[in-house]
């Protein structure tokens, strides 16, 4: 799904105007409609709604929203800042809702005005939409510590809950309120489907309002995307039905050590299920002894332990990666001294792309500007799967501020070291830096460890038949949630182990595929 930025959301208003017969005010009649109906389906009249207005077109569209259920149900507007509204479309459905008999309201502080709120069997929040930017006056403070104090009501937002910025999901605590639903319309902007402000919007409910989809994307590039199970079947590579083993590329996994067998296994296992052709594992006597007997589909190439690999160990290697389509290193390695300069020797070498996880990206981090400065020059596609800790420290910043400017911090890295991130966590955030892939898939189930291990695992196997890098990447994270959410159906988020995964995910692509 098509996610849309504000400034786009203008720009796709103006054109529907002066293009496609689509007047601002009948947008803003529309989006009244969509907030009655969702209100509608949770909320049976008679009952008493409490809409706050804001004085730009959220305003607009709540009272629009109220001109249709001042119908059926005891409506009462607060005008937020007591300034009515400034355009011309909003003024319109003030002045309908008013001459309709609607009451109409100042918000204050006072007591009556807050037993008025906090009693109503519904709160719609029309204040700011996409138009918050932050550093709110102090009654809208007050506002959201009355909206989230009434525990009674029904609470929606209309397209965008304010204190949320609806480009990048960051929250400003001191103005947010958390809602039931949100009512997005036109297109969903990423915010909304990315954490922090995820946690705020509750259910999301979808209008396009009308617009015709077909004629937006003829016009306008759109660089933020929702992958769900429609996007995730567009991403699948093409699997040519007369190809051989030769035809899917060749994978070399550097995984694992004598003390992390199961990150081996783990990861081993995933790429086994990732259509990989020829799936190459190096590792210990001892890693290999153990592995092979359960994964007799890899070939095996025995190493010392990595952190005493030798020159010669290290040139080969890098050899074996030149011939491959993909790598993964990292998984369960150890961060050590050997590590860095297995990674050192690969990002300075040309081949397959190089997909880094956990201990990989630890030993980059450790040498701060040092590491990044090589992920930046390397001579390869750089794929990195960090989770949050793991990228603070890789960027230097702290992991409350990663995770406050997910999509912000994941873009700005990605953009400056030319690389594709994937950004772990609930909502992982795919970036290249231009191009962002939002992921709607997974749940709690995935905050095991080992989990991390499948999924590089899979997108490293995914990556070896030669697709898309940036694309192949998102679908993987995708099939990743997904399988997790399928399998916490029937084991519950508690129970299903990374071991679980690979087989599931599999699956995942069956159902893409018939969909």
């Amino acid at each position: 799904m098509l996610l849309a930025l504000s400034n786009k959301i203008s720009e796709i208003d103006r054109y529907s105007a002066q293009n496609l017969g689509l007047s601002l005010h009948t947008l803003m009649g529309r989006s009244g409609e969509a907030v009655a109906a969702a209100v509608r389906d949770m909320l049976k009249p008679p009952a008493r709604i409490v809409i706050l207005a804001g004085k730009g077109n959220n305003g607009g569209d709540g009272y629009a929203a109220a001109c249709i259920l001042g119908r059926d149900y005891d409506v009462t507007v607060y005008d937020v800042f007591s300034a009515g509204q400034k355009s011309e479309q909003g003024r319109a459905y003030l002045e309908k809702f008013k001459n309709g008999g609607g009451r109409v309201e100042n918000f204050t502080a006072d007591e009556a005005v807050i037993a008025d709120i906090k009693s109503a069997d519904c709160i719609i929040d029309a204040v700011f939409g996409t138009g918050y930017r932050g550093d709110p006056p102090e009654c809208v403070r007050t506002l959201c510590r009355i909206v989230n104090e009434s525990v009674r009501p029904l609470k929606i937002a209309i397209d965008v809950p304010m204190g949320i910025n609806a480009d990048n999901g960051s929250v400003d605590t001191t103005s947010a309120v958390t809602v039931s639903a949100t009512v997005a319309l036109s297109f969903i902007k990423p915010g909304l489907v990315s954490f922090p402000a995820k946690a705020y919007v509750g259910r999301l409910i979808y209008s396009d309002l009308g617009i015709p989809q077909d004629k937006i994307r003829e016009s306008f590039s759109f660089s933020y995307n929702l992958v769900d199970r429609e996007l995730a079947a567009e991403l699948l590579p093409k699997r040519e039905e007369n190809g051989s083993k030769g035809s899917f590329g060749r994978l070399l996994l550097i995984t694992g050590s004598d003390k992390y067998r199961g990150a081996a296994g783990l990861s081993l296992s995933a790429a086994l299920r990732g259509g990989a052709g020829y799936t190459v594992f190096m590792g210990t006597e001892g890693l290999v002894r153990h592995l092979c007997q359960t994964y007799p589909e890899a070939i095996y190439e025995k190493i010392t332990p990595i952190e005493s690999m030798s020159a010669e160990q290290i040139e080969r290697a890098v050899s074996l990666s030149r011939t491959a389509s993909a790598i993964l290193v990292g998984s369960g390695s150890g961060a050590t001294e050997g590590l860095y300069r297995l990674v050192e020797a690969l990002l300075n070498s040309e081949g397959g792309v190089l997909v880094l996880d956990a201990d990989a990206i630890n030993v980059l981090a450790d040498r701060g500007e040092e590491g990044r400065l090589l992920l930046k020059n390397s001579r390869r596609t750089v794929v990195l799967t960090p989770h949050p800790l793991e990228f603070a420290r890789l960027s230097g910043n702290t992991v409350s501020d990663v995770q406050l400017h997910r999509i912000e911090a994941a873009l700005k890295f990605a953009a400056e070291n030319k690389l594709i991130l994937a950004l772990k966590g609930a909502a992982t955030v795919v970036t290249d830096g231009t191009q962002v892939y939002i992921n709607s898939s997974g749940s709690s189930a995935l905050s095991k460890a080992g989990s991390g291990d499948v999924l590089a695992g899979f997108t490293a196997s995914l990556l070896a038949l030669g697709a898309d890098t940036l694309r192949t990447v998102a679908l993987s994270v995708y099939l990743h949630g997904a399988a997790a959410d399928a399998l916490s159906t029937e084991l519950s988020a508690f129970s299903v182990t990374p071991s679980d995964l690979p087989r599931e995910m599999g699956r995942q692509i069956t159902l893409c595929k018939k969909d």
